[in-house]
């Protein structure tokens, strides 16, 4: 049997991401001004460790944010996709009131064919004549 694992994504998670990563940016600022960098050697690591400490909490913090982020919006439908949706239903709900306002079509008789093509001749053979009597 296949457990579910239900991931508890929180509603600001945009919001945790902005400041994991404004931290960041403020722990690299912390490193940069530490001993490490000002004696270029990385024989200083112990005096700058709560910059380090600080530097990779907040990038782990960023990072499981991010991928938390990634997952929560996976499946969301992007805004253009939504209003491409509602002009495809919009069309076809417009075409199908446009088909049941169209009267179904009926089918003649064999009589009715053959008046119609005895019309169709007759106003030929007048037309011939006419056309005729104009060259003569």
């Amino acid at each position: 049997m296949a457990k579910t694992v239900e991931l508890k994504i929180p509603d600001d998670i945009e919001y945790r991401v902005i400041g994991n990563a404004f931290g960041l940016l403020i722990a690299s600022a912390g490193l940069l001004a530490g001993e490490m960098v000002r004696l270029r050697s990385f024989d200083y690591w112990a005096s700058d460790i709560v910059p380090l400490f600080v530097v990779l909490w907040m990038l782990f913090r960023l990072y499981r944010n991010l991928l938390s982020t990634m997952i929560a919006y996976r499946d969301v439908p992007s805004p253009s996709s939504i209003i491409r949706d509602q002009n495809i239903r919009q069309a076809l709900k417009s075409e199908q009131e446009a088909l049941a306002q169209i009267t179904a079509k009926t089918g003649y008789t064999a009589d009715q064919v053959v008046a119609e093509v005895a019309k169709r001749i007759e106003s030929k053979k007048n037309e011939a004549l006419k056309k005729n009597k104009m060259i003569n």
